[in-house]
């Protein structure tokens, strides 16, 4: 099996249960992306692609927050992106995403509702393993919101958009 990762599209997932095959092919897998891993047994790619994609839907929570914090504080949110490019937690996806969340834009790169999706099966695999994942359910609640707003066919980063409107019903 073959995942690409929805922000890396040189990331490559591959699940075989033979090293010797998986061995013979990536030579030519290469040519499609920069690295390539043997995950070993059929369903790990399946397994290792909800596990990158319940991190991203965490970050991309925290991230909402914060520019949604900084605005609300009275600090600018595109210096915050500036900042944020030039310390530890500089990543892609914040360099990528960001600029278009403050213009409010959403074009569906990876829709919501398969974050959403992903987030769930992440918490069940969780659930099967015996590991307590509670950012990462936080994170799911945000993204179901967001669904219930209608938001689920655009960018998954229109999760940003549940922060806009103070909650008072807390």
């Amino acid at each position: 099996m073959v995942f690409c990762c929805p922000l890396e599209s040189d990331v490559y997932l591959r699940d075989w249960n033979s090293l010797a095959l998986y061995d013979e092919v990536v030579p030519a897998f290469d040519v499609l992306g920069k690295k390539s891993f043997h995950l070993g047994e059929v369903g790990n790619g399946a397994k290792m692609k909800l596990v990158v994609n319940m991190i991203m839907g965490s970050m991309m929570n925290a991230f909402s927050e914060g520019l949604t914090l900084a605005g609300r504080s009275g600090l600018n949110p595109s210096t915050l992106l500036d900042v944020l490019d030039l310390g530890a937690i500089a990543n892609p996806m914040f360099k990528m995403k960001g600029p278009s969340m403050l213009k409010n834009n959403y074009s569906p790169a990876f829709p919501l509702k398969h974050q959403q999706k992903d987030m769930r099966l992440a918490l069940a695999l969780g659930d099967e393993n015996a590991v307590p994942m509670p950012i990462a359910a936080a994170a799911n609640e945000a993204f179901k919101k967001a669904r219930s707003m209608g938001l689920g066919d655009l960018d998954f980063s229109a999760v940003h958009e549940t922060l806009k409107k103070p909650d008072h019903s807390s």
